[in-house]
């Protein structure tokens, strides 16, 4: 019979919420760690502490910054 592995590290899209601000950087519509923070909020993104970075679903956080680019920009 095999063991199954039981691990609380599940794998995600997850990135800290510094990694997603550099990525968002290059998209010309920047966002501070603060500003993701905020938003993360807002749309009710969940965060996840891990040492003493906050992670953050890099797929919620792209539809959350689309949603706040295109309120800002009047669409």
């Amino acid at each position: 019979m095999a063991a199954t592995l039981i691990s609380p590290y599940v794998a995600t899209d997850d990135v800290t919420l510094k990694e997603a601000s550099a990525l968002l950087a290059e998209t010309g519509y920047p966002a501070s760690v603060e500003t993701l923070r905020r938003w993360c909020r807002k749309h009710n993104v969940p965060l996840v502490k891990h040492g003493r970075a906050h992670y953050a679903s890099w797929t919620q956080i792209i539809k959350a910054h689309r949603d706040e680019i295109d309120r800002a920009d009047g669409l």
